[in-house]
């Protein structure tokens, strides 16, 4: 029986390309860019309310475009994009330290439902404690309260997941799916620390 409108997955991750498997010690810039985008458009089937968090990534997704579009082959690795403007434009740095940390959210969010054993349906508890973790230290008063009105609107575990052989199958792919994601942004961080980039003022 097909899944009604009200149980089926808003996320299937089969379905998604993901972050790609690295074949060397640096990270090819479209290849990070197109797997950002497509973490932004899991986010929006959380609903409206998190339009300020996919439309603060998407923006940075876009200044790197930007930045990678300007000399797509000097730039066609990440690291390659940071570092040859260390000490000269710091717009792609930032870009992607925000874009980053946002990630960093959404992988730790994911990672905490994987991990949650007893497969809870609410998942206010596991986005509180992933957003703690990663963006919190760097958002002032006012954010953090924005951001807490915010996350009390997480969908359930059944509706981002489905229920049944759809959520079995999700978490399946989830297997693979956030190890990978989170080397990408584990070398990143890496990356942006080597450099003193790694700019801890809040907002």
């Amino acid at each position: 029986m097909a899944a009604t409108e009200a149980t089926a997955a808003r996320i299937q991750f089969k379905a998604l390309k993901g972050f790609p498997a690295s074949t060397s010690d640096k990270l090819e810039t479209q290849a990070f860019l197109a797997a950002a985008t497509e973490i932004v458009t899991v986010i929006e089937s959380f609903g409206k309310l998190f339009t300020p968090v996919t439309k603060d990534m998407n923006g940075n997704i876009s200044k790197l475009t930007k930045a990678y579009g300007t000399d797509v082959l000097k730039y066609k690795y990440l690291e390659d994009l940071i570092v040859l403007n260390v000490n000269v434009d710091d717009f792609a740095a930032n870009a992607l330290l925000w874009l980053k940390r946002g990630l960093q959210l959404i992988c730790t969010f994911f990672e905490n439902i994987y991990n949650d054993a007893g497969s809870k349906e609410a998942l206010k508890q596991h986005l509180q404690d992933a957003y703690e973790r990663t963006l919190k230290p760097y958002h002032g008063f006012i954010v953090q309260n924005t951001i807490k009105i915010i996350y009390s609107w997480v969908p359930t575990r059944s509706q981002l997941l489905g229920q049944g052989a759809a959520q079995a199958e999700n978490i399946e792919v989830m297997t693979s799916f956030l190890p990978t994601m989170r080397a990408h942004l584990d070398a990143i961080d890496a990356l942006l620390k080597a450099h003193n980039l790694d700019d801890a003022r809040k907002v």
